[in-house]
């Protein structure tokens, strides 16, 4: 079987890939803090989303450990058979098109809203499809260096949570539980529709060097981001108190309280390039894993003449999809959480029932991944 990627990333790169997914959802737009209905203890619900997202995610990776030297386009037909299996592919491919394109209208609502609102969001989306595409095109090797130098900075800058301490006022962060527990539990499925896009590990693991250390760095990705996720919940409650729940980019408005001394402002400009970049970076790992997806499903030769074609559908879809930040809002915090888990959870539950059916059924056959499709050393095998 042609290996259409050659690329090899480390332990580390994957880890700020999946860093660079989980944070572009929040970062500026936070979909997790709009209109919530008891916003003073709002990091209770992005903590229990945390600890689902994690439990929901140790068995997405495990599933693809299965089929170490396979994509989950691969193994998909592997275990559910030729139509089930391309079925199951395609809506994951379908789903990673999808969430690019939501990604890319965001990116240009929040710069129409907080910059520049006389031009055009689809200025915004074009020139980031394209830059996408292009990174998508060169493979993943160039995807993982740009993730890991964003994710890094990303990382750090959430350190200016820190700078506006003198605005904060942590009475606003009380009573705790006042609406009980009910509307930490819908909240809790949004942050988990959120790290339920880490379903495109299944397209990265075959490419990892040291597959042994994939569900360790996982796990950290998950527990960095939730950290930064409720640093930010609890800092922008502090700050704003309940008008935390109603800017359309809180995150925004939080770091243009910060003044360093008397002369060093508007200093957003920092948070606000690296957010782009980590926008562009997310969008070309999800144009890439559906461009490689696509050209293992259909039998193509490469995968690289797919990329523009589908940078071009998801600048169509971005803007076909809401038609107004109102809508995607809605989309963001009423219709992800059910349609991404049902999307998600549901292809990896008839995976799960596929391999176990095949288990039983020829128990003398063992392994079910097929031969090897990419050279691995010594270190990467389990």
């Amino acid at each position: 079987m042609k290996q259409l990627e050659k690329g090899r990333i480390s332990s580390f790169q994957y880890m700020c890939m999946l860093l660079v997914v989980r944070i572009t959802a929040t970062t500026v737009t936070f979909p997790f803090m709009t209109d919530h209905e008891s916003p003073t203890d709002a990091w209770i619900g992005a903590a229990i989303g945390i600890v689902v997202s994690l439990v929901l995610l140790e068995l997405i990776v495990r599933f693809s450990l299965n089929f170490p030297n396979m994509t989950v386009i691969q193994y998909s037909q592997s275990v559910l058979g030729k139509f089930l299996g391309s079925i199951a592919a395609l809506l994951l491919i379908g789903f990673w098109v999808f969430d690019a394109a939501v990604a890319g209208r965001a990116m240009g609502s929040a710069m129409v809203n907080a910059f520049m609102p006389e031009t055009p969001v689809l200025v915004f989306i074009i020139v980031t499809a394209f830059l996408s595409a292009n990174g998508a095109r060169q493979g993943l090797e160039i995807t993982a260096r740009w993730s890991e130098l964003v994710a890094v900075g990303v990382v750090m800058s959430a350190l200016l949570l820190a700078l506006p301490f003198q605005a904060m006022n942590f009475q606003n962060l009380l009573p705790i539980l006042p609406y009980g527990i009910g509307p930490h539990l819908k909240r809790a499925a949004i942050i988990a529709a959120i790290f339920l896009r880490y379903s495109v590990v299944g397209m990265i693991v075959p490419y990892v060097h040291n597959r042994k250390e994939i569900l360790r760095y996982t796990r950290i990705a998950v527990l960095i981001s939730g950290a930064v996720l409720i640093a930010q919940s609890i800092v922008l409650v502090a700050v704003f108190g309940a008008r935390a729940t109603s800017s359309a980019v809180p995150t925004l408005q939080l770091v243009r309280q910060i003044t360093i001394g008397e002369f060093f402002e508007r200093i957003e400009i920092f948070p606000v390039t690296l957010w782009l970049l980590n926008n562009g970076v997310n969008m070309g790992l999800f144009i890439w894993a559906s461009s490689l997806g696509l050209a293992q499903l259909f039998g193509l030769n490469r995968f690289e003449p797919l990329t523009y074609p589908i940078g071009g559908l998801v600048t169509l879809l971005s803007m076909l999809l809401f038609k107004n930040y109102v809508e995607q809002i809605h989309y963001l915090i009423r219709v992800q959480p059910i349609f991404v888990p049902v999307l998600v959870l549901g292809v990896y539950a008839l995976l799960y029932a596929g391999f176990s059916i095949r288990k039983l059924v020829l128990p003398k056959q063992g392994n079910l991944e097929a031969p090897m499709i990419l050279e691995a050393g010594p270190d990467e095998i389990e």
